[in-house]
């Protein structure tokens, strides 16, 4: 979709931002949200995510291009308001996109053909939907607004080409900070929900690594106090490491050299991490269903089968299983024990411009949004120099 005008032509420069702060995606979100209260664009978002998530693994996608298309459709909607687009239309071309970038192309068409049997479920016969039936219901139609829509998804990432997920860093950290294995693959499992969130705008992959690591350590461990004493009869060995991991990520000390992080950016990301968890605890079943992550939740782990979801225990909308001792309650009163081990605003990290002053906020927010998505001026996307990726 194309926003016309009928101003004169006009030349538009847009330096193109690898991340934005908390405060600057919190200000676009605002302006693109528009009537929308922002619990309900918190479930849009996670309905879009959710979508995004089972077509890419019907699609075959691996984990680095589902989560990159996540991350995608979220950073589009800091520049184009949601009503004006379908969530489908633009979760299809940011998967698209995405496949480019990753080097695991499909077709449009192919990837539309994915998301029918989720979609239309009714029209399934035999494990598929005929091409036919598919044509009928509009295939063609939507394979050109997942083309048009492409262009727009490609400006809102000023055709910057270059592009890395947390995941694998979860991995190389982990051995590093010499976890075991199974707290490396808890980890690796908040780190695909943590591209549910809007943490991935503002930091790089190293630091959505090290955040997921710090959240997934303060999940297992089943208390609201990270502070709380660690000689528990019922700890096994891998707790006690989780807690070494607190300590060490929850605190300020050489490993923020070491890292190029912030015990404030690790923080940062942990809310992040606990707000999904609390929203998602407390729109089921009602979400269940469309923000269900189906694909491998260790990284060695084969998607599950049809015949295997049937005997599993009761599904995990997320790909953490929260334990049982968490609910809505419990992360809340964790949540303020973080806050008040750690208040203040939110801390500078790398590849974030400088505080803007006072009053150029709003100018700010205007000039990013300004000449996106028009074919009335010519609009020139600079690269700088230096940028941290």
């Amino acid at each position: 979709m194309t926003v016309p005008s009928s101003s004169s032509s006009t030349s538009h420069v847009k330096h193109y931002k690898p991340y934005f702060t908390p405060l600057e995606v919190e200000r676009l979100s605002a302006k693109q949200r528009g009537k929308l209260s922002v619990s309900r664009e918190e479930r849009l978002r996670q309905q879009a995510c959710g979508f995004i998530d089972a077509v890419g693994v019907r699609c075959g996608f691996p984990r680095r291009t589902i989560a990159t298309a996540q991350t995608l459709y979220m950073r589009f909607h800091l520049f184009f308001p949601y009503k004006d687009f379908n969530y489908l239309e633009v979760s299809l071309s940011t998967l698209y996109v995405s496949s480019k970038l990753h080097d695991t192309i499909k077709k449009p068409r192919d990837i539309i053909l994915a998301s029918f049997p989720i979609r239309y479920p009714n029209l399934v016969r035999k494990g598929g939907i005929d091409p036919a039936t598919a044509e009928a219901h509009g295939l063609e139609h939507e394979r050109k607004g997942v083309l048009n829509c492409e262009r727009l998804v490609l400006e809102t990432m000023g055709f910057k080409f270059g592009v890395e997920v947390g995941l694998s860093g979860v991995i190389k950290i982990g051995k590093r900070l010499g976890l075991d294995k199974s707290l490396c693959q808890s980890a690796w499992q908040v780190a695909i929900d943590c591209h549910r969130t809007q943490a991935a705008l503002s930091y790089p992959p190293h630091v959505i690594a090290l955040g997921s690591i710090y959240t997934s350590t303060l999940l297992l461990r089943e208390t609201t106090d990270p502070l709380e004493a660690h000689e528990r009869s019922s700890m096994n060995a891998s707790s006690i490491s989780a807690a070494q991991v607190v300590r060490l990520l929850g605190n300020t000390g050489s490993w923020e050299t070491e890292y190029s992080a912030t015990a404030g950016d690790i923080d940062d990301i942990a809310h992040a991490l606990i707000d999904l968890y609390t929203t998602i605890l407390s729109l089921l079943p009602d979400l269940q269903a469309n923000i269900h992550t189906p694909s491998p939740v260790s990284p060695i782990e084969p998607g599950t089968t049809s015949s295997q979801s049937t005997i599993t225990s009761t599904p995990s909308p997320t790909a953490f299983p929260l334990p049982i001792y968490w609910t809505t309650q419990t992360l809340t009163e964790l949540k303020i024990k973080l806050r008040e081990r750690r208040p203040g605003g939110p801390p500078a990290t790398t590849g974030w411009s400088s505080t803007p002053v006072e009053g150029a906020q709003d100018e700010e927010g205007d000039e990013a949004v300004e000449g996106m998505g028009r074919n009335d001026g010519t609009v020139r996307f600079l690269w700088d120099e230096g940028t941290v990726l």
